[in-house]
């Protein structure tokens, strides 16, 4: 596939969309934008083109920078708001779910870092601008080269899934210096020429995640955008700053249920108003056949417990995030464990009903036209990002032993 060329977004300079400063707000702004989105699910998932046009309706919607705080020109909401805002943007197409909540993450995490003036003002550019962020930060991937130079730095090198990326204005990545071999955390200007957006992001599913390649040729870093030294590993770790990781498990927990929700809402629905009573039912509607009953109350108390769980990780992090840099191991430790837990649940629930889902439509809902493949291919995919076996593993070890999960790229 050719690699596509950088579109003008249209922000460098422009006035942006004031910034959501109610909750009530955000969550109306968000379920707008879903009843768009899921009007043109279907037709947008077949053609899996890059979503720009979703973006730039995101970006004027006010959400982008919610976890901005208010001083700094944000919407000063936390991570509950954001993530009960863009839950119907999931059920209606989880790549763009996953798009827009890798944005919150990787706006958000630029605070892990020690450098409080840069922190401050890659958030006052966010809110004036607003600034759609991407990342790239692939740990399965080599590591980025930086260069030093006047004024910064260059970044050389490729990483692959990186999700949002190709339609974002702001990338988080990490570097390791070529003369001293330190580990920055950085923040890249997507836009500028050195950033090559490779466009080859075809697969089965979640196709408007923007999860294509990216690459840097020797793209300019300046000062303003170094974060400092990464403190996710290393003699600079401390337990807040390997957060991050948390939260992408923690967002993978909110698009395995919100996928569910949608294909369980679309499965019901199609069941309530198109399903025909099958010929030795013994009834005449398909509402009224016992064993279709009973698939939709398996499968609805298997969503709504995962639900549950999901938000119970939800608070575990939350509490950790407001621990600030007063955080422990052991308190880390815990959240990561109610996370980990959640998606052993949360993965095995998604698979189940978007598979048994065709279960309640029958044959006919097989069509294209309808759609209901999406929801599978989409659950399918996000559920490989990393084996859920191991957070099995680590919460089986949690169980035996007490032992938490060591801090890595994944827990």
């Amino acid at each position: 596939m050719p690699e596509a060329a950088v579109p003008d977004l249209g922000v460098s300079g422009a006035t942006s969309t004031p910034a959501i400063t109610s909750v009530t707000d955000a969550i109306a702004a968000a379920a707008h934008l879903a009843e768009g989105f899921a009007a043109d699910a279907i037709a947008d998932d077949h053609e899996g083109a890059a979503p720009f046009a979703q973006v730039a309706a995101f970006r004027s919607s006010g959400l982008v920078p919610a976890l901005v705080p208010t001083d700094l020109g944000g919407g000063g909401l936390d991570w509950n708001a954001v993530l009960t805002a863009i839950r119907p943007i999931i059920r209606a197409d989880g790549g763009l779910g996953q798009l827009f909540g890798y944005h919150f993450v990787n706006s958000w995490r630029v605070q892990l870092n020690a450098n409080a003036d840069v922190i401050d003002g890659q958030f006052r550019d966010l809110a004036a601008e607003s600034l759609f962020w991407g990342g790239a930060g692939n740990p399965r991937d080599a590591g980025l080269a930086l260069t030093p130079v006047e004024g910064g730095f260059t970044v050389s090198g490729r990483k692959f899934f990186a999700t949002g990326a190709q339609v974002a204005d702001r990338v988080t990545a990490s570097g390791t210096r070529a003369d001293t071999g330190e580990v920055l955390a950085i923040v890249i200007d997507a836009t500028q020429p050195r950033v090559i957006h490779h466009d080859d992001w075809n697969n089965m599913g979640q196709r408007l995640s923007a999860s294509g390649s990216v690459s840097f040729d020797n793209a300019f870093v300046p000062d303003a955008n170094v974060l400092g030294p990464n403190e996710q590993s290393g003699p600079a770790y401390q337990p807040r700053g390997s957060l991050s990781i948390l939260l992408y498990q923690l967002v993978m927990n909110h698009l395995h249920v919100g996928i569910a929700e949608g294909a369980l809402a679309d499965a019901t629905d199609y069941a309530r108003t198109k399903t025909r009573a099958w010929a030795t039912s013994g009834v005449d509607s398909a509402v009224d056949d016992p064993y279709i009953r009973q698939i939709i109350g398996e499968l609805t108390a298997q969503t709504r417990a995962a639900d549950a769980l999901t938000w119970r990780a939800t608070d575990a992090l939350v509490a950790a995030i407001d621990r600030g840099w007063d955080l422990t191991d052991a308190e880390r430790g815990d959240a990561a464990i109610e996370i980990a837990a959640a998606k052993v649940f949360t993965t095995r629930t998604v698979l189940d009903v978007t598979a048994k889902a065709f279960e309640l439509t029958g044959a006919r809902a097989t069509s294209t036209s309808a759609g209901f493949d999406r929801f599978w291919r989409n659950a399918r995919t996000i559920t490989l990002h990393d084996p859920v076996v191991y957070k099995a593993q680590e919460v089986g070890d949690w169980a035996l032993t007490g032992a938490h999960p060591t801090p890595s790229a994944y827990s």
